[in-house]
């Protein structure tokens, strides 16, 4: 077959239907800008996505024999080498990015006379490598490092053995260094699975049992406060999910004509008004009793003593020459006024804006907020978006246009008030709400049909060619991508990686078949 063939799967029809449908939700979307260009932070334009999917494509076009994959592998390996050696860099504190040639591979000519006052903003022997954040690092090594101990199970040659283990070593360092827990999951998942499919290899061979023994020893070891402190958080994660729902004193407020807020299950309703150069703040409860505080007539504080709100202080205040009313809550004060067009209050938000507060919808992490560092609040409020784009979802990189940013009183008690969500951290959940629902379901489909064609060729653990070498450990490596998707999105600087692994690994699995059936048909 040549290189010119088009050959077509059908596992390729649910991939090209979310390519399209990713395609159709940026043309509909109202902020169809964002979809072509990409976003500060996110650069996923709609052009990203669709070369993911032709990547793939034309990755498993490309390889037709061994020297294909061999060829690929050979500069793949060159690149893990490259990142390898920048991690180990940064690790020691000698980061090339640091230094002034360095900084000019990034910087335009125009700043290169004032490098000294770029520096890193993770500090001092943080490995980041090339991943714009140190928590896409261990998405990256939950992909590479899987993929390369499965081909240093099945490899003969002591030369590339070596290479092997130089990579796995230095990925480890790359890990430990990045002080990354976004791909420890991914790597224990993948740890089973190297077991289930490899255990032919590890247990009849006590050098690869005792190396891989090795290997792990050498993680735990390296990684033994990252270890313990993964675990504690587990503990922590199940502790809230069993009995420890997130309790927060303030609950809710409403900026209506009235200034009502809920703190610890009651209303305290205030008002503002402004008489001449008379000021008048009351305050009352849902059943309109004034709720009794002392004043001081110096800073014109109010400090409030009835206990169902005891802490409370209220205080007039003037901002950009409006009249406003200030509140504290628990430490944190809160600005509001009525002064506007309308009447009815509005909130002074982090970025200086008078804004409305509106409650947002929650879905299952309802009072689990604190659920995985703080993504149980952003998951409950980012599912009940999913009903919204069924069909088409907003548009690439458009996620920061539907998170309901209103909802202030949440963000502030998760520390979010000062941020403005740009991604749901969740593969998953980016699809869902800027292709669509359907369109998460096709790409659900493509990968579940790659898993299940991988497990069917490769659960009997015979690896006797090289298709079949590379197929599984690329399997094993996207199993524990797909994993760390979970909890992280979608990365410019991880995904086209793991998508020309995935065009591999489906040409892998096609030849396999191809050479099963070639020998059923023979015998």
């Amino acid at each position: 077959m040549s290189k010119n063939s088009i050959r077509y799967l059908p596992i390729f029809t649910p991939l090209f239907l979310y390519g399209i449908l990713a395609l159709l939700s940026t043309l509909f979307s109202d902020y169809p800008s964002f979809g072509f260009k990409g976003i500060s932070g996110q650069f996923e334009s709609i052009f990203v996505i669709l070369g993911y999917c032709l990547l793939v494509y034309y990755a498993y076009l490309f390889v037709e024999t061994e020297e294909d994959i061999r060829f690929l592998l050979k500069y793949f390996l060159i690149g893990i080498l490259i990142m390898v050696l920048l991690g180990i860099l940064q690790a020691t504190g000698n980061d090339f990015f640091g230094t002034t040639i360095g900084k000019k591979l990034y910087l335009p000519a125009s700043y290169w006379n004032r490098l000294d006052i770029f520096t890193s903003t993770f500090g001092p022997k943080r490995v980041y490598l090339t991943l714009f954040n140190p928590n896409y690092v261990g998405v990256y090594v939950s992909l590479i490092l899987p993929f390369i101990t499965g081909l240093l199970l099945t490899e003969k040659k002591l030369k590339t053995i070596l290479l092997y283990l130089a990579i796995i070593l230095g990925l480890i360092v790359c890990f430990i260094g990045a002080e990354s827990k976004a791909g420890f999951i991914s790597l224990f998942i993948a740890l089973i699975v190297t077991i289930i499919f490899y255990r032919k290899y590890i247990f009849r061979n006590v050098k690869i049992t005792l190396l891989i023994i090795g290997i792990f020893a050498t993680i735990i070891i390296g990684f033994k406060p990252t270890i313990s402190s993964t675990f504690n958080k587990l503990v922590s994660n199940i502790n809230i999910i069993l009995n420890q729902k997130t309790d927060f004193s303030l609950t809710d407020i409403k900026t209506e004509d009235v200034l009502t807020i809920t703190y610890k299950g009651n209303d305290l309703v205030i008002d503002l008004n402004k008489s001449n150069e008379n000021i008048d703040i009351t305050m009352k409860d849902v059943s309109g009793r004034d709720i009794e505080s002392i004043i001081d007539t110096n800073t014109l504080i109010s400090t409030i003593t009835d206990e169902r709100f005891s802490g409370i202080t209220v205080t007039p205040v003037v901002y950009d020459s409006m009249l406003c009313v200030q509140v504290n809550i628990d430490g944190r004060n809160w600005i509001f006024s009525n002064q506007l067009t309308d009447g009815t209050f509005y909130y002074l938000n982090y970025f200086a804006r008078f804004d409305k507060i509106n409650k947002a919808e929650s879905s299952l992490f309802t009072g689990y907020e604190n659920f995985a560092s703080g993504r149980g609040y952003i998951w409950s409020r980012t599912i009940p978006l999913l009903k919204k784009n069924i069909i088409l979802g907003s548009g690439a990189d458009t996620f920061t246009t539907q998170f309901p940013h209103q909802d202030y009183v949440y963000r502030t008690n998760m520390g979010y008030d000062t941020q403005i969500m740009t991604k749901p951290h969740s593969l998953y959940l980016q699809i869902g709400v800027q292709s669509g629902v359907i369109s998460l379901i096709a790409f659900l489909i493509f990968f579940i049909t790659y898993f299940i064609s991988s497990i069917r060729i490769y659960i009997n653990g015979r690896f006797d060619n090289y298709f079949k070498r590379v197929g599984v450990a690329i399997f094993i490596g996207v199993v524990a991508y797909m994993v760390s998707g979970i909890s992280n999105d979608s990365t410019i600087t991880v995904a086209p990686v793991a998508w020309a692994l995935i065009g591999i690994g489906i040409a892998c699995n096609y030849k396999v078949k191809e050479q099963i059936s070639n020998e059923t048909n023979n015998n």
